[in-house]
């Protein structure tokens, strides 16, 4: 391995160290309650400032997918929460997709060596199937849940996914998930803030209905047309 190859893992390494370390001493920073606590001044905020509030939010959830930190489902949330659910869909979607593209690249770049020995050579079907399904796995392995979101920009890395069906495909997969989550943050006001006990009424509204449809009309479509989506 080079020497710069090595200077730039080390650097990323501490980078990251330094920022979990920072999470784990401010833990309490990070919680629901600090969240609902400074919440007249975040709304008036995004009053004031929504093309920067929005921007705000994006970059941020970027950065936090980047990282692997853990409340960014939390965030998802919130998004919808203060953005609605489309806006603040459309925000975790982005966000999520662009914090992932850059997971892929610098494990592409740096890692993609490391991930092939110690995981795909003991799964070499998993390579296999890629080779000839490479669209299909990718959408699949976004769309149905199961495996941590993490690992499956390190897998794809490791497989040597093309940069740009691995953003499309990535954009593709996240938005049932975006906009669902974005339409249970919608729903944060009336069981948190107004207290209304969680009911079928709550769900059964278009901005929670249209989201799970989407998703389920999605994994449906790969069932029925998987030859179709071969390479």
């Amino acid at each position: 391995m080079k020497l710069s190859k090595k200077i730039s893992i080390l650097f990323l390494v501490i980078f990251f160290a330094v920022l979990w370390i920072t999470y784990f001493l401010n833990k309490d920073f990070f919680q629901l309650e600090t969240f609902f606590s400074n919440l007249d001044f975040i709304q008036n905020f995004i009053y004031q400032n929504y093309l920067l509030s929005i921007f705000t939010f994006l970059t941020l959830y970027s950065f936090l997918v980047l990282c692997n930190f853990p409340f960014a489902s939390l965030l998802s949330m919130i998004n919808g929460f203060l953005f609605g659910t489309w806006i603040g869909g459309a925000i975790s979607l982005i966000g999520g997709t662009l914090g992932a593209f850059g997971i892929f690249i610098i494990a592409k770049i740096f890692f993609s060596d490391f991930i092939k020995k110690k995981f795909l050579n003991k799964y070499s079907y998993i390579e296999n199937y890629f080779k000839k399904n490479d669209l299909e796995l990718m959408i699949l392995i976004r769309i149905v849940p199961g495996t941590p979101f993490f690992i499956q920009n390190l897998i794809l890395a490791g497989l040597g996914a093309k940069n740009k069906k691995f953003f499309y495909t990535t954009l593709f997969g996240l938005a049932p998930w975006s906009f669902i989550f974005g339409s249970i943050g919608q729903g944060l006001e009336e069981i948190f803030i107004n207290k209304t006990d969680l009911s079928i009424s709550i769900v059964a509204q278009p901005e929670y209905l249209i989201p799970i449809g989407i998703i389920a009309l999605l994994i449906l479509a790969i069932i029925l047309f998987k030859k179709k989506l071969k390479v």
